[in-house]
């Protein structure tokens, strides 16, 4: 599986970027949103996992510029928030919050 990180602080990026990698993930990571798109046509992600924060629209923005490439890979929404606090903004969109983010939840939910 080939996981993009999007997400604009490098500590949680280093760290998922990490703890996928022990788990066989080939893993790419960007902290911007122009980075994400670049980085999403050239490494053709399995899964796009997007940082989100309840008060800034940013990471919502991104994840619906991935949905709208010509062959937009699935999107993961995370954050150190919880699912509660987003409310209808999570749309269709997956959630795992980045206490959960493993191999395995991205693989059980990044099909729903």
């Amino acid at each position: 599986m080939r996981i993009l990180i999007v997400d604009d602080h490098e500590v949680s990026r280093a760290a998922l970027r990490a703890l996928l990698r022990t788990e066989g993930i080939d893993v790419a990571d960007v902290g911007t949103g122009d980075g994400a798109i670049t980085a999403a046509i050239a490494f053709r992600p399995d899964v796009v996992i997007v940082d989100v924060a309840p008060a800034d629209p940013a990471g919502f923005l991104i994840a619906g510029q991935l949905q709208a490439l010509a062959h937009p890979p699935p999107v993961v929404l995370t954050s150190s928030s919880s699912r509660r606090w987003f409310g209808s903004q999570l749309g269709h969109h997956v959630f795992i919050a980045k206490a959960d983010l493993c191999a395995r939840a991205i693989e059980e939910r990044h099909t729903m």
